[in-house]
């Protein structure tokens, strides 16, 4: 039987959630604070309403992950 790994709990835009992942527990906080900081880079911008601010800033961290591998793995459709 698989041990299931702890939830991690993080707080990204004021929000808690309960986390479970295979990386630490660390790494899971370093990932939501990332994520909560381009949200809240995005939104100095005078961007407006979570689901535009949440759209903005995956798009920034998409493009953060873009420029750091040179590549995205985009699935083909049909």
């Amino acid at each position: 039987m698989v041990t299931p790994h702890p939830a991690v709990e993080v707080e990204v835009w004021g929000q808690r959630f309960a986390l479970r992942s295979e990386k630490s527990a660390e790494e899971v906080r370093q990932i939501a604070a990332y994520v909560d900081h381009r949200l809240r880079q995005v939104a100095e911008q005078g961007r407006t309403g979570l689901l535009r601010l949440a759209i903005m800033a995956a798009l920034t961290i998409a493009d953060d992950y873009h420029s750091a591998t040179g590549s995205l793995d985009v699935p083909r459709s049909g």
